[in-house]
């Protein structure tokens, strides 16, 4: 359920990671480089249903900050590469990519918290008095 919007995700990481290593700033290729195996990881960990054996992390909260992180990031070092990459194909290639894969980010942050919202019904309190 958690891990159908992480292949695109994958996919995309690595897109960005060749545009940004052809490109003259390589440095960027990091973080890149690390949301692909962040987000390699937890596709492993809930395809394998080892979430469900390790029940002492809470892995739809760690998944959440995940998503929130990698689409900030994502969103911020893609407009600085499209703003300042005159003169760098690759970089703006990467650029434009990253602020899709921000994107996609955005939404996975949007589905999980969703999930979250959705777990964390609150019930109502019983007014009867029983007199």
């Amino acid at each position: 359920m958690l891990e159908a919007a992480e292949q695109p995700l994958q996919v995309l990481s690595l897109i960005i990671l060749i545009c940004y290593a052809a490109s003259m700033y390589g440095g960027y290729a990091a973080l890149a480089i690390c949301e692909l195996i962040i987000t390699a990881v937890f596709f492993g960990i809930f395809m394998m249903g080892l979430d469900k054996q390790f029940v002492l992390v809470n892995w739809v909260w760690t998944d959440l900050f995940r998503a929130g992180i990698g689409a900030v990031l994502f969103i911020i070092t893609s407009l600085i590469c499209v703003i300042g990459g005159a003169g760098d194909p690759a970089r703006i290639a990467g650029g434009v990519f990253g602020l899709i894969a921000g994107l996609l980010f955005a939404y996975d942050t949007y589905t999980i918290f969703l999930q979250v919202k959705s777990t964390r019904q609150h019930t109502a309190a019983s007014t009867d008095e029983g007199v």
